[in-house]
């Protein structure tokens, strides 16, 4: 069963264990305090073979026990008795002792400052946003033609980048976009150059960065201003800030972080000297690539030069010549048998066609005769009328003719026809 201890009765008549207590101070603590910084001295410092630190802090008037678990790591220095340190942690209590203590989560050298402080928890913000991350960087163009540049008109910087540039690749356009570099409000700036010349569209590549200086000269480039400008940039960025060994947040964002000013330039275009002693050493390459190929390929030619099918191909060609010419004319005389086949069939048909036309039967002297009224054709003389008009057609000309009178014919029982 748990007892909440914070709303257990002051004045119940029952006394209250040493446990019950001690877990009442516990909570407390626990739930009342937030997370707090606490700077002091190491009075004693141990580390346990789990892993885990053991070690009090102390002013001029006070004690402070303190617990660091093996998974919170220390960066930056090694703590030893004497050091004076802040530490970030909550207050809890060790039950077993009914002691409290200030449970570390982060230990720094007092001498960092509060800035120091402030910059780490900017980092891991960032970080934890994703703005560091190796995925989000891009590769630089292989060759530039316009490189854009963030930093100070007046500066070292500038002086450096140009005259790498010049000796590295001539014909090469720089485009300047100044801000100062430090001071109150330098962090806006240089945001604010970073997002116009990204918008200018036309540099390739960027430059953002400044020569050496104190800590707080860089202090422009530890901002979430300047990340921030950084990160949203399309165009792909070269952090070069101070010398070698300074490093800012600015470089962590950046796509290619370059110790100095001037190794920037070198990171941002190719020696052309160098690419031109490669394109040399290419060529060559080539050429003697093709040599040998030649001289292999003359080899083989030699080779078929030496084969008899290869001293043939003339006669072969000539062959052939002739026996197309001999199938053309085979063709061309199988042409002339077919038309002179088709025209007899022509002939014979037409014949026959003209036998069988009532052309060739009224030649016979026979005729055809057709009423004038409908043009039908008479058949039988016993469907006329006397006085019926008809249009007799002959082997030679036709004749209309009117009906006079019906004669049957004796012989066949049919009619003629007195006209």
């Amino acid at each position: 069963m748990t007892t909440d201890y914070l709303t257990t009765d002051p004045l119940a008549d029952r006394p209250y264990t040493v446990t019950e207590v001690t877990q009442a101070v516990k909570q407390t603590l626990e739930m009342e305090f937030p997370p707090v910084w606490v700077v002091g001295e190491i009075a004693s410092w141990t580390e346990h073979a789990s892993g885990h630190r053991y070690f009090t802090l102390k002013d001029p008037h006070c004690q402070l026990r303190c617990v660091m678990w093996r998974s919170q790591q220390i960066k930056g220095f090694k703590p030893e008795a004497g050091m004076e340190v802040v530490a970030r942690g909550r207050l809890t209590v060790y039950e077993r002792s009914g002691q409290y203590q200030l449970s570390v989560q982060r230990l720094v050298q007092s001498g960092v400052g509060q800035d120091q402080i402030a910059l780490e928890e900017l980092k891991k913000k960032l970080q934890k946003e994703g703005l560091f991350d190796d995925s989000r960087k891009r590769v630089l163009p292989e060759y530039p033609r316009t490189i854009g540049v963030v930093t100070s008109k007046s500066g070292a910087a500038i002086r450096d980048i140009l005259s790498v540039l010049r000796r590295r690749f001539t014909g090469l356009r720089v485009v300047l976009r100044p801000a100062s570099v430090q001071g109150a409000g330098s962090d806006r700036e240089v945001a604010l150059a970073i997002a116009e010349l990204d918008r200018f569209g036309h540099a390739d590549v960027m430059i953002v960065g400044r020569g050496g200086g104190a800590k707080e000269d860089l202090a422009a480039f530890n901002t979430e201003t300047v990340v921030r400008a950084i990160a949203e940039s399309e165009t792909p960025v070269i952090s070069a800030v101070g010398h070698e060994i300074d490093f800012t947040l600015a470089d962590l964002v950046a796509d290619v972080r370059a110790p100095t000013p001037s190794s920037a330039a070198e990171l941002a275009v190719c020696d052309a000297a160098e690419l031109r002693n490669r394109v040399i050493g290419l060529g060559d390459r080539l050429v003697e690539s093709m040599d040998d190929l030649l001289r292999e390929n003359e080899v083989l030619v030699e080779s078929c030069r030496e084969r008899y099918g290869l001293r043939r191909v003339e006669d072969l060609v000539t062959q052939n010549a002739q026996t197309v010419d001999e199938l053309e004319r085979a063709v061309l005389e199988g042409m002339r048998r077919a038309y002179d086949d088709r025209r007899q069939d022509y002939r014979r048909l037409t014949a026959k066609l003209a036998s069988l036309s009532p052309l060739s039967t009224m030649g016979r002297g026979y005729s055809i005769s057709q009423r004038l009224d409908n043009g039908e054709l008479v058949l039988d003389a016993g469907t006329l009328e006397q006085g019926d008009g008809l249009r007799v057609r002959f082997s030679e000309g036709q004749a209309d003719v009117i009906v006079d009178r019906i004669v049957p014919d004796d012989e066949q029982g049919q009619f003629l026809l007195g006209l």
